[in-house]
């Protein structure tokens, strides 16, 4: 198989082309370890006003709903980050 970038071979189970990306050093399980932290950092900054919203006005007038989006929206955009971040970094 031929690499589309360079046009050298490339092993049939490669998944990157080695002689575009290099060596690659950083493994898949760090990428998603990053992603793991981001989400992580994510949810607890999302916690944080949620709390604080259930705390100020209470669990009336769907406010719960309010509480709970923060938190899943902060989660999942700093999994994105995260991953992204850590996808930045490889060497």
């Amino acid at each position: 198989m031929k690499c589309a970038k360079c046009g050298l071979d490339v092993p049939a189970d490669a998944i990157y082309c080695p002689h575009c990306t290099g060596d690659r050093k950083t493994t898949d399980r760090q990428v998603i370890q990053g992603g793991i932290r981001g989400a992580a950092i994510g949810l607890f900054i999302g916690l944080l006003p949620a709390a604080l919203l259930l705390f100020y006005f209470g669990a009336e007038r769907g406010i719960k709903g309010i509480a709970f989006i923060v938190p899943a929206v902060t989660f999942t955009t700093g999994l994105i980050f995260g991953l992204v971040r850590a996808k930045k970094a490889w060497k």
